[in-house]
């Protein structure tokens, strides 16, 4: 069992440890004061720019600024804390890596794919598309031609994108921001693939379009909610053909086992405290220990703020891996 420490510090750990996840090398994203939101927007533009993917970020980036402070930083510690629990959870990151590498084989890639590789795609890319659900322009749409065959994801998500969106449309008057996120990525990683390819600048192989396909439909459902059989949502989610969203008390859906970096992107999304607690000091009151193949949270928070958290994980249990709680301690089982 390791010592319990503060997420905080655990996640500057982490980015203190650049070795970890600076896959690209570039000391400039180490410089940075991640406590503050305009640095955590900076540290998602140098990332993209040390991959030399600057450019597909033109349709997105001009959002980061107007992204609720929250946000900027959510995107980075969910990228640096998943990288910190992944090294932590030997279970969880075997199945990842040979999830990733038979991908990898399957394609015949000959580019570095790994896990920091599809992870920095997923994670900063994930909510950038906020800004865009936030306007409640509901004009976009998507088409599925402009992302391949869906892959990565539990198959009881597929034949149900357009059907969540149409939900999301005539009920909350908005976008999803994971499927505008999502069909975004593919579309503008693509097109900047091709572009250094055709202008000889960097060799960006074909092969690697399937890797991006995987990442950004990971970002793509990442926010299509699960609903228990029973509920008033459930009932809604079935009038617009989406039964398969729909699970039975206690049934948990997503597999570690058959969706490894999906459910790990799931895990660390929901268990990120600052989109909920929006304050970085108050992380100081957070501890993180992982106990065999387990994970513990000791929620010490004295705020309003302190009962949304517990919530949202121990939500978890309901359509993700089991949980209990005793006391402040919540114990978050990976199966």
């Amino acid at each position: 069992m390791d010592a319990s420490m503060k997420i905080k510090d655990f996640i500057l750990d982490v980015y203190r440890e650049s070795g970890l996840w600076n896959y690209y090398s570039d000391n400039t994203i180490t410089k940075l004061d991640i406590c503050k939101t305009n640095d955590c927007c900076i540290f998602i533009e140098y990332f993209f720019g040390a991959s030399g993917k600057g450019d597909c970020m033109s349709s997105l980036i001009k959002d980061l600024k107007d992204l609720p402070d929250e946000r900027c930083q959510h995107i980075v510690y969910v990228f640096l804390l998943g990288v910190g629990i992944y090294h932590k959870e030997e279970k969880l990151k075997e199945r990842i890596d040979s999830q990733i590498d038979n991908y990898r084989k399957k394609y015949g890639c000959k580019s570095d794919v790994n896990f920091l590789f599809v992870w920095f795609l997923c994670c900063l890319f994930h909510d950038l598309g906020y800004v865009k659900e936030e306007s409640h322009d509901i004009n976009w749409d998507l088409n599925l031609n402009e992302i391949g065959t869906s892959v990565g994801i539990p198959i009881f998500y597929r034949g149900t994108t357009k059907k969540y969106l149409k939900y999301i449309k005539d009920k909350f008057k908005k976008i999803d921001h994971g499927i505008y996120s999502g069909i975004t990525m593919y579309k503008s990683l693509c097109e900047i693939r091709r572009d250094n390819e055709i202008q000889n600048k960097i060799m960006w192989e074909e092969k690697l379009v399937p890797i991006y396909n995987v990442s950004s439909w990971v970002v793509l459902c990442h926010n299509i909610w699960l609903q228990e059989e029973g509920n008033t949502f459930a009932n809604i989610y079935k009038s617009y053909g989406l039964d398969a969203l729909v699970h039975k008390k206690g049934e948990l859906k997503i597999s570690s086992h058959k969706s490894p970096l999906f459910f790990f992107f799931c895990l660390i999304d929901t268990i990120e405290p600052i989109k909920v607690i929006k304050d970085v000091s108050l992380l100081g009151n957070i501890d993180i220990l992982f106990d065999k193949s387990n994970i513990v949270i000791t929620n010490n928070l004295s705020c309003a703020c302190k009962d949304n958290y517990s919530n949202k994980i121990l939500d978890l249990g309901n359509w993700l891996t089991p949980v209990r709680m005793t006391n402040n301690r919540i114990e978050i089982f990976i199966k």
